[in-house]
Order: structure tokens, then C-alpha cells, then sequence
């Protein structure tokens, strides 16, 4: 032992009553939510679509052992294919952390609305106790990020342009969505290019974030005045543009794999249920599911994904009970296969940290002993 020993401090009577409203607050709003999201799926989603329940479930029992096992493999692979985004954004991460990151952070923002933030949390827990540092963890979250974002702007342009070329029918909605993204498309992308290319570029950038940076700063109790928010932001700035300048084919080609693999999840699915679409119609489902999952009223969107997908499938021609039961089984392993999954391996982290701490604490106890001896 090192000779200095903890002291616990029982809370306050205010700082308990604070801590428990807080966490009714919490409770409250993930009931609220989930409630919301059940009540979605059952009785809003069939309505919306023009289907049952039961239609939706006999559709489900066609899908047999074989197909099941396509699928699985399906969204193993692109669980694989986006490790390499995540190894990327953050070098020296291996593949079983990466996918570590991924599964564990999925399982906690899938169960509360606005869940990005706590996984998010675990996500830094697990980096800093790699041994990363910090900066790695902030640069590893805007890169990822950024990929995300510009892969959701991306696809409703393509999937756009996927249909004029079949000669589908298009939507005044879907045409409207897809040109929309098309030009946020870029104008992120020229920001992008502005802001790491050059450093003169980033310089004037800095200069006029930096105030809204001090601000923000005291807000969070930890003030930084305005040439220390200057040097930081530089500095994170130069960190992004060595992994993007350095990694940027890696994490182009993956998070374009990935996409390929969930549309082709989708199409599975679908062709699971006995209800196969065409590529250009999946894909614009696709986009749109991408689109929808960011709605935070629900965990990932869930009823409003869901409902907005099998409605556009069906727009496309596909028959209700059947478009609705592949969106389920899409959804099932993207969304809610991933809370077991994930929270598992979560919870056998964490038990394997617990106990290499132990080693540890026996093995530095025993080590004075030795010395003595």
C-alpha cells in the first residue's frame, strides 16, 4: 500500500435530491420514448403502410434458416468494413478494438434517444484506457463524424440519380431531398477542402471561431483565454488534416463498403420475406433510412425510420405486408440486434478490466513483500 488511504463523503441532502431528479428526468424521458417508439410499430407503421400485424408476422415466418444465415453474414461484414473507418480516424487502433468501438457504442446510443452522446462516452472511456490520448479521441470523433455526415448527404444524390437512370417514378419529395443534399454535399465538401488545405486558410477560420471558443469555455468552467483557443484549435486542426491527409482513401473505401453492404442487407431482407426490389429503389430506401435514423424523438429513429422506409418501398410498387416485414428484419439486425450484441460485449470489457485491475493491485502489493524477503 502507499500509505494514504480514500475518505468517502456521504452526499448532501440537496446533491442526492438533484441526483435523483435528475434520474427520474432521465427515466421518464427514455419511458416517454420508448413508449413512443412501440407505439409507432404497432399501430401507426401498419396503418401508414396499408397493412396488419399479422400479414407483417406471416411474412416474417417465409424467411428460412438459409436466409437467415445470408443476412447475418450480411451485417458481420459490414460491422467488419467499417472497422477500417474507425482504425482511419484513430492510427494504431487494431481491428478487435475497432470493433470493440462499434458494437459497445451502438448498443448504448440504441437505447435512449439522443443515445449518440453516451455512446459517445463509452467510446472515450474505452480509448483513453488503450493508452490514446485525448486529442487522438477528439480527432478520432470529428473524423468519423464527418464521414458519417458526408456519406448521409451523399447517398439521397445518388440514389437520385440511381432512379432517373432506370426511369423510375420519382416523388416531388424525394427529387427536392435528393437535390438538397446534393448541394450541402458540397458546400461541406468545399469547407473541408478550405479548411485543411491550407494553413492560412485555417488561420482565418480560427480567427473568427475563436471568440464563440472562449465563450463556450467559460460556459463549461474551464476558460481558456482567446490566443490559448487560437493555439488549440491550430493545433486540432493540423492533428485532422495529418489523419485525413494520411487516411482519407481508407476511410473514403470503407465507409463506401459499408453503404454497399447495408443496401445490400436491405435487399436481402427484402428478398428474404419473398419480396425483392430493384437496386435503384433499395438504394433510395436506403438513403432515406440513413436520413430518418437522425430523428431523436425515438433511439435511432426507430417507428419513424421504419414507417417512412416501408411506405417509400411500397411507393415503388412493392406490396405492403411484405415491404414492411423486410424493413422489420433490415432494422431488426442494423438497430436492435446490435443492444445484445453490444451491450454483452460491453459488459465482458468491463469485467475483463475489473480483473486485470486486480492482477494488477495483488501483483504491486506483493512486490514489496518480495523486496523485503
Amino acid at each position: 500500500m502507499n500509505g494514504t488511504s480514500a475518505v468517502w463523503h456521504a452526499p448532501s441532502a440537496p446533491e442526492v435530491v438533484v441526483r435523483t431528479g435528475r434520474g427520474r428526468r432521465h427515466a421518464l424521458r427514455l419511458l416517454l420514448s420508448v413508449g413512443l417508439a412501440a407505439a409507432l410499430l404497432v399501430f401507426v407503421l401498419p396503418r401508414v403502410v396499408g397493412t396488419t400485424l399479422r400479414e407483417v408476422l406471416d411474412a416474417l415466418s417465409l424467411v428460412s434458416g438459409r436466409q437467415s444465415v445470408v443476412v447475418t453474414l450480411l451485417w458481420a461484414a459490414g460491422l467488419l468494413v467499417y472497422s477500417f473507418v474507425l482504425t482511419g480516424a484513430l492510427p494504431g487502433l487494431s481491428r478487435r478494438r475497432a470493433l470493440t468501438l462499434n458494437l459497445t457504442g451502438s448498443a448504448v446510443a440504441n437505447v435512449v434517444p439522443l443515445g449518440g452522446a453516451a455512446g459517445m462516452s463509452i467510446n472515450y472511456v474505452m480509448i483513453r484506457a488503450w493508452g490514446f490520448g485525448a486529442s487522438g479521441f477528439s480527432t478520432f470523433t470529428l473524423v468519423t463524424n464527418v464521414w458519417a455526415i458526408l456519406s448521409k448527404l451523399a447517398l439521397p444524390a445518388i440514389a437520385l440519380a440511381a432512379l432517373v437512370v432506370s426511369g423510375e417514378h420519382i416523388s416531388s419529395a424525394l427529387r427536392w431531398t435528393g437535390l438538397g443534399a446534393a448541394v450541402a454535399l458540397g458546400l461541406l465538401v468545399a469547407v473541408l477542402l478550405w479548411g485543411l488545405a491550407t494553413r492560412s486558410a485555417a488561420e482565418r477560420a480560427v480567427g473568427v471561431g475563436t471568440p464563440v471558443v472562449a465563450w463556450g469555455s467559460r460556459l463549461l468552467r474551464r476558460p481558456l483565454s482567446r490566443e490559448d483557443a487560437a493555439r488549440e484549435l491550430l493545433e486540432f486542426r493540423d492533428r485532422v488534416a495529418e489523419v485525413v491527409s494520411r487516411h482519407w482513401l481508407q476511410l473514403s473505401s470503407a465507409t463506401v463498403g459499408y453503404g454497399v453492404l447495408q443496401a445490400a442487407l436491405l435487399w436481402a431482407c427484402l428478398h428474404a420475406v419473398g419480396a425483392p426490389m430493384s437496386a435503384p429503389a433499395v438504394l433510395a430506401a436506403y438513403a432515406l433510412e440513413r436520413v430518418m435514423t437522425l430523428i431523436f424523438l425515438t433511439p435511432g429513429g426507430t417507428g419513424f425510420a421504419e414507417a417512412g422506409v416501408a411506405a417509400a418501398l411500397v411507393a415503388f410498387g412493392g406490396a405492403p405486408a411484405l415491404m414492411t416485414a423486410g424493413v422489420l428484419l433490415y432494422r431488426g439486425f442494423t438497430f436492435a440486434l446490435e443492444i445484445p450484441v453490444g451491450g454483452a460485449w460491453l459488459g465482458a470489457w468491463f469485467l475483463l478490466r475489473r480483473r486485470r485491475a486486480t492482477i494488477e493491485q495483488v501483483e504491486a502489493e506483493a512486490l514489496p513483500a518480495e523486496k523485503a524477503a
